[in-house]
């Protein structure tokens, strides 16, 4: 439930307050007028659509991402287990570089700084680990894992990219200005369409209207950061987190 209620906030409540004040405002004034909104309105829906349309692209982005992350590091993981001249105990090793490695880049993601040169590092702990034991894994093996390397650094960087530079601010800003501008142009709107119209009806359609556009607003700004894991939306990072097979679960070729 507390999910469900995550896009009601102190936004939701200063724009129901106002969408309120100016119906009691209009009636106790005799403020009333009849004006067309539907310009109006596409400058406040447009912009949410698009804002709202961007930030799922950039969730869709970051499941691609992040998939390619986790089978870059699968993979990595593959190449070492079939390397029968490595012992049990490196190849341990390299599965515990590969945990660390996850570990620290979704720490990061969780993080504000989103510092993730110790995955990095991690990550390319693996070249050195062929480097020092290419007595037992070939060239031919080592350029594939090399090449999987890259796959996992290129995930890392584009999704953390992605969560660095999100949609623009100013269209952001832009909407929730007009979002707290609407009740001043609607409310009035309605009590000249609906004179006879009981008062808690006129009351409940202007605090409607304004709930539907701030929840529009708020849901666009949960989906800014799919990784935070507030929001119903929420990328399931678990999913992504590496975790190494045991070598008798592995079916080797």
């Amino acid at each position: 439930m507390n999910k469900y209620l995550a896009i009601i906030d102190m936004k939701t409540v200063a724009l129901a307050v106002i969408c309120v004040a100016v119906t009691y405002a209009c009636f106790t004034l005799n403020i009333a007028y009849d004006l067309d909104i539907t310009l109006f309105s596409i400058a406040v829906i447009f912009p949410l659509v698009f804002t709202i349309r961007e930030a799922f692209k950039r969730r869709d982005n970051a499941l691609k991402f992040l998939s390619q992350f986790k089978s870059g590091l699968c993979s990595v993981h593959y190449c070492f287990e079939q390397c029968k001249k490595l012992d049990a105990a490196r190849r341990a090793e390299v599965s515990s570089l590969l945990d660390k490695a996850s570990s620290q880049f979704f720490d990061a993601l969780g993080s504000e700084n989103m510092d993730i040169r110790p995955a990095e590092d991690t990550v390319n702990e693996i070249i050195h680990f062929i480097q020092r034991n290419d007595d037992a894994i070939s060239n031919g093996l080592a350029l594939k894992i090399i090449r999987f390397v890259q796959e996992v650094n290129e995930g890392m960087e584009n999704t953390i990219s992605l969560k660095m530079h999100g949609t623009p601010i100013s269209m952001r800003a832009y909407c929730l200005v007009f979002v707290f501008v609407f009740p001043f142009v609607f409310s009035p709107t309605i009590v000249y369409h609906l004179p006879h119209a009981p008062v808690f009806l006129t009351y409940g359609l202007s605090v409607l209207h304004g709930f539907i556009l701030i929840s529009l607003y708020n849901v666009q700004i949960q989906m800014e950061n799919p990784f935070d894991q507030i929001g119903l939306d929420d990328i399931q990072l678990d999913e992504f987190r590496f975790r190494a097979l045991e070598p008798s679960k592995i079916a080797l070729d």
